[in-house]
Formats: structure tokens, C-alpha cells, sequence
């Protein structure tokens, strides 16, 4: 005797009950998220399109990104915003600042830009304006703004003994205690709360590179047998907490190696100007951006690190600082990929740039 089953769901339901099951496993998707495999392969095509200004390309690139993770990083909905705004799609640009709101970014700041001057104009505008006030109060309950006051101080214990007389002559001894305590203090917070990301402290009212707290980070080098935040660190990134070039230049900073090529720019001036202008070699490297000679062989290496953190290749990472310099209308750069060399004479000039080429 065979039995068949029989849906007791109505014909009708099925399309709706099927788009919500495929609705249910897109969130769960979004929430175990790895942000780089999922988002920042889409954030690296989206800024080269916008760079080739390709702005639709971009566009579409950050719309799979910020549909691919729970969340998205406030540079990548300003870069976003500004993609729309050139393309005039002015309500998709309302939402990607909407967005940005959420993560503490003022109506001040984003009235301050000349680049959304023409979305100033548009209805939509003011209608966003009018509902800044919620949304600034939204971001205010969501947002641990006692930690971030908490972690705020950390940097502040870390300057205060640096600024006073006498400074680290004085007081090393004073301050190697405060940065020892600093390191305790925060990976206890960390192990409560998880990295500190935009989405559990915020941005200041503008767009930041590296919060306040990154000092703590920074001071814990591999010279001075500092604790090695490395695992945190990339844990971070993976988990959507932190940007994967924030997070490379910190290693970079703890190991005192350019292991990811954070900085991948260099300028070199010359304490005696005309001495150095003297020489044509030197006179065309100071007018020009230069870059550390690698091999082939390294480079390779550095990109497969590179490609394990969600960063683009090097080559790729050189032409978009190089772009950042030009246009400014975009949050494309780091105030860390460009090293600035200061050289007393023609003949210390001469031994820095042998290491050195021009970027062409």
C-alpha cells in the first residue's frame, strides 16, 4: 500500500513561505559572515571602478558588499554615498548616509562636504535632515559610549606622563607601568566585549583612520618584547570589527617590519634644498612619489599575505594611495602609506634612495 503525501498549505502560500526560508538562511549567512571572503573582495572592486570612474560599476560593487555582511564600514558608505550622488541616484545616496549616521557620523561633518553639494538641493535631502535627530539618538542608545570614553582615557594615561617635562627621560619608568596596564585593561574589555568596532564604540563625529585607542597597540612592539596583539588583530578583521588596513599597518607597526607594505609611499626632502637640487638624479626623486625595491619573489609573498587579510595586491594598494593624493573627494587613503624622509645632506639623500624607486 503506497502513501502520497499532501501539502495541507494552500497553493498560494508556497512562493511567500519559500521567500521566507531563502530570507532566513541570506541572514544567517550574513551573521557567520567571514568579511574577507564576503565584503572585502566587492569594497577592492568597487574602489577600483570608482577610481576608472566607472561610479554605476561601483555602486553596484558596494550593493553585493553591504548585502553580503550584517554591516559595512562608515568609509564604505561615504565612498558609496559619493558613487550615487554622481550618478544621481539621490535616495540610494540618502541611505548609504543614513547608514552612515548609524555608525556616529554628524549632520555637521556631511553638510561640511563639498562633494554632496548637489544632493543639498534635492527634497531628499531635507527629509534626511529632518530625521537626523532620530537616528543620532538611535545611534547613541546602540552604541557603548561609556567604552568608548573608557578606551578614550587609555590614550590620554598613554600622553599625559609623554607631554609632561621631562617626558620619557623622566618618567620611563612611570610610563612603562601605564602601558602595561593599558595592554591589561584593554584585551580585559576586549575579552568582554569583543574588538572594539564601529558598531560597539562608533566614529567620532568625523570619518577616523585609527581610533584613540590604537596606541595601546602600537607602543607593544616586538623590539621591546611587547604582547603581540597579531591573532586579535586578525580575528578583528575576519569578524567585520576592523579594517583589514588598519589592522595590517598595526602588525606592521608591532613587528617594526613592513611585513603588508602598509607603507607603500615615499617623499624625501633635504635639509640643504639647493645641494640636493644640484644633483639631477635627486632633483627628479624629490618632485616624484618613490616606493621600497622589492623582488618579485617578495612581492609574491607580501600579496599572498596581503590576499589572507582581504587586501588587494601591492601594485593595486600604490595606485590607490597614489589616486587618494589627487582626488580627496573620496576616503581612499592612509595618513600611514605615505613615509616622509627628511635628509640633512645631498651625500644621506644619495644612500636612501638607493633602496628607493620612482612610482610611475
Amino acid at each position: 500500500m503506497q502513501f502520497q503525501f499532501r501539502s495541507r498549505i494552500p497553493q498560494c502560500f508556497l512562493p511567500a513561505l519559500l521567500l521566507f526560508f531563502m530570507l532566513s538562511l541570506g541572514a544567517k549567512a550574513q551573521a557567520n559572515a567571514d568579511y574577507v571572503k564576503a565584503y572585502h573582495p566587492h569594497i577592492n572592486q568597487a574602489e577600483s571602478l570608482l577610481m576608472a570612474q566607472d561610479y554605476a560599476g561601483a555602486l553596484e560593487s558596494y550593493r553585493h558588499a553591504f548585502g553580503a555582511v550584517p554591516h559595512g564600514f562608515a568609509r564604505d558608505y561615504y565612498n558609496a554615498a559619493i558613487c550615487a550622488t554622481l550618478t544621481n541616484n539621490e535616495k540610494q545616496a540618502i541611505g548609504y548616509l543614513e547608514n552612515l549616521v548609524e555608525t556616529g557620523v554628524s549632520l555637521e561633518y556631511l553638510e561640511q562636504q563639498e562633494v554632496f553639494a548637489p544632493l543639498r538641493e534635492h527634497k531628499v535631502w531635507k527629509k534626511f535632515v529632518k530625521k537626523y535627530p532620530k537616528r543620532r539618538k538611535e545611534f547613541r542608545k546602540k552604541t557603548n559610549i561609556d567604552l568608548r570614553a573608557d578606551l578614550d582615557e587609555l590614550w590620554a594615561r598613554d600622553q599625559y606622563f609623554r607631554q609632561a617635562k621631562g617626558g620619557l627621560k623622566v618618567h620611563g619608568d612611570t610610563l612603562r607601568k601605564i602601558e602595561a596596564d593599558n595592554v591589561k585593561n584593554l584585551l580585559a574589555w576586549i575579552s568582554q566585549h569583543g574588538y572594539p568596532g564601529e558598531r560597539l564604540i562608533g566614529v567620532p563625529d568625523t570619518l577616523e583612520q585609527l581610533p584613540r585607542f590604537s596606541i595601546v597597540i602600537q607602543r607593544q612592539t616586538a623590539a621591546r618584547n611587547g604582547f603581540d596583539f597579531t591573532p586579535v588583530l586578525v580575528q578583528a578583521v575576519h569578524e567585520g570589527k576592523l579594517d583589514p588596513h588598519a589592522a595590517a599597518y598595526l602588525i606592521d607597526q608591532q613587528q617594526g617590519k613592513n611585513l603588508y607594505r602598509s607603507k607603500v609611499l615615499a617623499k624625501v626632502s633635504c635639509d640643504k634644498p639647493k645641494e640636493c637640487e644640484e644633483d639631477e638624479e635627486l632633483a627628479g626623486m624629490a618632485s616624484r612619489y618613490l616606493t621600497h625595491k622589492i623582488s618579485q619573489e617578495e612581492e609574491e609573498k607580501v600579496n599572498e599575505r596581503r590576499a589572507a587579510l582581504g587586501l588587494e595586491s601591492i601594485a593595486d594598494y600604490r595606485n590607490k594611495m597614489r589616486y587618494a593624493l589627487e582626488d580627496r573627494r573620496f576616503k581612499l587613503g592612509y595618513d600611514w602609506a605615505v613615509i616622509n624622509y627628511k635628509v640633512p645632506s645631498k651625500e644621506a639623500a644619495k644612500v636612501l634612495t638607493e633602496s628607493l624607486v620612482a612610482v610611475e
